[in-house]
C-alpha cells in the first residue's frame, strides 16, 4: 500500500531549507493525503509507492541513476570508488539486467550518472560524473595543485551489452578542492554539477559546453545553494532534472529539494523539500526524477559489502 507523505511550499530561505532543521515531514495518516493534493498552489504530495527493495549484489555502493531515455523503467546506476568501471542497468523492483564494462575511462570516484544527446548529436549518451574526492592519488589532492574533475561519456548500450567505449573529459574546479557528488544535465545539453558542502558552501557549477577534448576547462561557478552543510544529513549526494528539462530534484543523504530550473539557475529557492529518513536508507546516494514526478532513490548498503536499496515515490509537483 502506497503511504502519503507530503512536502509543503517552503517559507524559508534557500539555506534554511537545505539546512533542514526543523522542517522535519514524516508519513501522514491516510486522512491527510487528500488535504496535501489539493493544496495545488501552496503544497506538493508524495507518496511512497515501494521502499527498502534491495538492489543485486555487486551494486553495494549505489552512488548514481537515471532512466533511460530508449527504455522507459530501466535505470542504470554505478558505484563509487573502489569499484571497476562498470554500468548496471536494473529495473524499478533492483532487479540486475547486465553489466556493462565501460572502456576508455576510469572509476577513481564516480558519483552521479545522467542522459542526454551525444556530444556530436547522434543518439543518447550517459554522462557519468567522476568528480568525487576518494580518487587515490588523484589529481589535486596535494596543498596548491587545482582539483581536477572527469566527466565519461559513454554511448548509451543495449541492457544485454558487455562492453561500452568511453570518452572522458576534464575540468579544473575554481577556489579550494571540494567533494562534488551531483550531476544534472539538461535537454539543451548543459550539464551542472552541485558541490557536496563539506567545509564550505554547497555550490552550483556549469560545465562549459559544447564539451571540448585535451587540457581541461574550467568549471563556472553559478552560484551558492546553501552555507556549509554542517550536519551530515544536508550534504548533497546525487540530482537530477526531468527529460523536460523543467525541474530539477537535488538529494542529500536525509533530503530532497524541488527546484523548478529557472529558479535554480537563478536566484530562487526549491519549491518544496521532502524528508526522506522515513524511508530507512542507510546512506541515501542517488535520484532519478521523472516528467510524471516519479522519483527512484538509491543507497548503498549497510557496510560488510552488503547490496544497497531502492525505493519509489510518486510526487504531484506544482504547476
Amino acid at each position: 500500500m502506497m503511504r502519503p507523505i507530503r512536502i509543503r511550499r517552503p517559507a524559508l530561505a534557500v539555506a534554511a531549507l537545505l539546512a533542514a532543521a526543523g522542517c522535519r515531514v514524516q508519513d501522514a495518516p491516510a486522512d491527510q493525503a487528500s488535504a496535501g493534493t489539493e493544496a495545488a498552489a501552496d503544497a506538493a504530495a508524495c507518496e511512497v509507492v515501494e521502499k527498502g527493495l534491495t538492489l543485486t549484489d555487486g551494486l553495494e555502493e549505489s552512488s548514481g541513476l537515471v532512466e533511460s531515455r530508449t527504455r522507459p523503467g530501466v535505470y542504470w546506476t554505478h558505484n563509487d570508488s573502489g569499484h571497476g568501471a562498470d554500468l548496471f542497468p536494473i529495473e524499478i523492483d533492483g532487479r540486475q539486467l547486465g553489466r556493462v564494462r565501460v572502456e576508455g575511462a576510469t572509476n577513481r570516484d564516480w558519483e552521479d550518472i545522467a542522459v542526454g544527446r551525444c556530444p556530436a548529436g547522434a543518439g543518447d549518451c550517459l554522462y557519468i560524473a567522476d568528480t568525487g574526492d576518494n580518487a587515490p592519488g588523484g589529481g589535486g589532492k596535494g596543498k596548491g595543485e587545482p582539483f581536477t574533475v572527469r566527466l565519461a561519456v559513454v554511448p548509451e548500450p543495449g541492457p544485454a551489452a558487455r562492453t561500452a567505449h568511453a570518452r572522458e573529459y576534464q575540468a579544473v574546479v575554481p577556489g579550494k578542492r571540494t567533494d562534488i557528488e551531483a550531476l544534472a544535465m539538461l535537454p539543451d545539453g548543459r550539464i551542472y554539477l552541485v558541490s557536496k558542502g563539506i567545509g564550505g558552501e554547497v555550490e552550483l557549477f556549469r560545465w562549459p559546453t559544447p564539451l571540448r577534448g585535451g587540457a581541461p576547462v574550467s568549471l563556472e561557478r553559478v552560484r551558492a545553494l546553501a552555507p556549509e552543510a554542517a550536519q551530515l544529513g544536508d550534504r548533497v549526494t546525487g540530482a537530477s532534472a526531468t527529460p523536460d528539462g523543467r525541474w530539477v530534484a537535488v538529494r542529500t543523504y536525509a533530503g530532497l529539494a524541488f527546484y523548478r530550473t529557472a529558479d535554480l539557475l537563478g536566484s530562487g529557492g526549491p519549491v518544496a523539500q521532502l524528508d526522506l529518513e522515513p524511508l530507512g536508507e542507510s546512506q541515501g546516494e542517488a535520484v532519478s526524477l521523472s516528467d510524471d514526478g516519479t522519483v527512484v532513490l538509491t543507497s548503498e548498503g549497510p557496510g560488510h559489502r552488503l547490496p544497497g536499496t531502492i525505493a519509489r515515490l510518486r510526487c504531484a509537483l506544482p504547476r
